[in-house]
């Protein structure tokens, strides 16, 4: 399944799921405060957690001070470069439902629009979002919530995904010759999909609902592939080149925006 945010593989990694700090011993190494966590595991390993850039060390219950601070020496341009892309992403903060804020469907950024909604007795009804001249309109009452707004694009971007995952599903499946048992949307922190091969199910991400068609159906295949090779080996990669020979770059465009960032980050001059 690919996860959101791919990240150097070995020993250090930009993780894209948010952390909950308390598990290791916060200390300053080189200059650099990080968490460090000591457990029963091999070698040293280093990971930076959005949006704030938190760095965890995990290091064997018996290494040395002295080899903690040369790893973090050693990919401290590593560690610089990945906090200063997740401050890009950062930026733009959450969504705040405002008339003027910008938010993506189907990979097209686009202006929102706030309205108001009343029944004809006038009494509020519930939010609800819809694509309109080119704007996203937001028709809520005045009592909603920041959850019922959040409802809102929820329920428009589920009902948008579950229509377009349908023909794509179905026309892969169709391509390879095997069928999923069922196939769905939900929220996930980490994943853009998942798949479970033994029962023939998939799942995939509602972020999905804002990014490009074309990366919508890489996720589809990547799940699908899987029911004939439930890892990520050689072979795995093999059947992806053969139904995709662009996948390698649609996964990375995919996690140039993570999951967890509202935005894409703004693209720098050159």
């Amino acid at each position: 399944m690919p996860r959101s945010a791919g990240s150097p593989s070995g020993r250090s990694r930009a993780a894209t799921d948010q952390v909950k700090i308390g598990a290791g011993t916060l200390t300053t190494i080189a200059g650099l405060e990080l968490e460090v966590v000591r457990k029963r595991v091999k070698r040293l390993s280093l990971r930076i957690y959005p949006p704030d850039g938190h760095v965890r060390l995990t290091a064997p219950t018996n290494a040395k001070a002295q080899e903690l601070e040369a790893m973090v020496r050693e990919r401290a341009d590593w560690i610089e470069r990945h906090r200063r892309r997740f401050s890009r992403l950062g930026a733009a903060g959450e969504a705040r439902y405002v008339t003027g804020e910008t938010h993506y469907f189907r990979g097209h950024p686009y202006p929102l629009v706030r309205g108001e909604a009343f029944t004809r007795a006038g009494t509020s009804t519930r939010a609800r979002l819809e694509l309109a001249g080119g704007s996203l309109v937001l028709d809520a009452p005045e009592s909603a919530t920041g959850d019922d707004l959040r409802r809102a694009f929820d329920a428009f971007y589920r009902q948008a995904l579950k229509a377009d995952l349908e023909p794509l599903v179905h026309h892969w499946q169709a391509y390879l010759g095997r069928n999923v048992s069922s196939f769905g949307v939900k929220r996930m922190t980490t994943r853009w999909g998942s798949c479970n091969p033994r029962a023939k199910r998939i799942w995939l991400n509602l972020e999905l609902a804002k990014r490009r068609p074309e990366l919508l159906e890489y996720v589809v295949v990547h799940e699908l592939a899987h029911l004939y090779v439930p890892n990520h080996g050689a072979a795995f990669k093999e059947l992806m080149s053969r139904l995709l020979p662009n996948w390698r770059e649609l996964g990375k465009e995919l996690d140039a925006w993570p999951i967890w960032a509202h935005l894409p980050a703004p693209r720098t001059p050159n």
